[in-house]
């Protein structure tokens, strides 16, 4: 592992023990309840069907829809770009053993911006910022292949991202996901209660016999679908992981959404340097402009 990295592992793992101490804690909570019911009265207006969807995913923490369901208006644009990177990501090798995926690369996705684009869409901003009820931050997109090999580490095991207290994401599936191709997969918000109650829980990576202990497999829920198959989720709420490929790779899209204070700030980053997020702000309404993280 490289130096740097294991400082900041260091560095977040010290944060954090000082943001969870009391003197920290009540005092933002308290600010935080206070900042949802002050945002009420601000935030847009929904459709009927984006307000249903909104509902849903308060009370599931998880919502499967579809591209075309959805009906993004620069959809055809981003699968236009994606396609064009795809042949390049289908021949990547991983450099390592326990490599499990591997991403486009930050000049790919300069070189087709539609694909940061479609994540600073006005509708899915304003989901964003219904769902998680205060004002937002977009920190990107990873455009990723998961090899089918076997590799069962980090985001392949049973987790809850802490970060924020809400974690908004949308997955875009660009293959037909079958169960024995790496399927997102998640457990109910009631069980995910009893296992997190059960293991005192707060964070990191729990190994299938520790949850099955206490949620049976059978629980386990499976997201297959179709090329164009979208999940909205918010991945502070519910246990989840992604399945380990067995048949073939997994294609797929991950934009991630927080609010601007996030609980823990030092995990949260953006998905391109500040550098390339620059030369796209011009591009940019005022608004998105706001939302992107990483220009602060």
């Amino acid at each position: 592992m490289p130096i740097t990295k294991r400082i900041h592992q260091v560095r977040n793992k010290i944060l954090r023990k000082i943001f969870d101490t009391p003197v920290f804690t009540i005092p933002s909570e308290l600010a935080y309840k206070e900042a949802i019911e002050e945002h009420i009265r601000k935030l847009p207006v929904l459709s009927l069907s984006d307000s249903k969807l909104v509902s849903t995913l308060k009370q599931e923490g998880i919502v499967i829809t579809s591209l075309e369901e959805l009906s993004i208006t620069s959809t055809p644009s981003l699968l236009t770009a994606a396609h064009k990177i795809l042949p390049t990501l289908r021949k990547n090798l991983p450099s390592h053993k326990q490599e499990f995926a591997i991403h486009a690369s930050n000049a790919q996705i300069m070189e087709y911006p539609e694909i940061f684009f479609w994540g600073l869409e006005n509708r899915l901003l304003d989901i964003a910022e219904n769902y998680i009820g205060l004002p937002i931050s977009y920190h990107g997109l990873y455009f990723r292949k998961d090899l089918a090999n076997n590799v069962k580490v980090k985001s392949r095991l049973w987790h809850i991202d802490t970060e924020d207290r809400s974690v908004f994401k949308i997955i875009i599936y660009l293959n037909d996901v079958s169960e024995s191709n790496g399927p997102f997969q998640y457990i109910s918000k009631p069980l995910t209660a009893l296992l997190s109650n059960s293991l005192r829980y707060k964070h990191g990576y729990l190994q299938d016999k520790t949850v099955e202990a206490i949620v049976p497999q059978s629980e386990w829920v499976s997201c297959t679908g179709a090329a164009g198959t979208v999940i909205l989720v918010d991945t502070s709420s519910i246990f989840h992981r992604g399945k380990v490929p067995e048949n073939s790779d997994r294609f797929a899209l991950f934009y991630d959404y927080s609010s601007r204070e996030p609980k823990y700030p030092y995990y949260c980053k953006s998905s391109l340097p500040k550098e390339d997020l620059l030369t796209l702000v011009p591009k940019l309404s005022i608004h998105q402009q706001q939302c992107l993280w990483g220009i602060g």
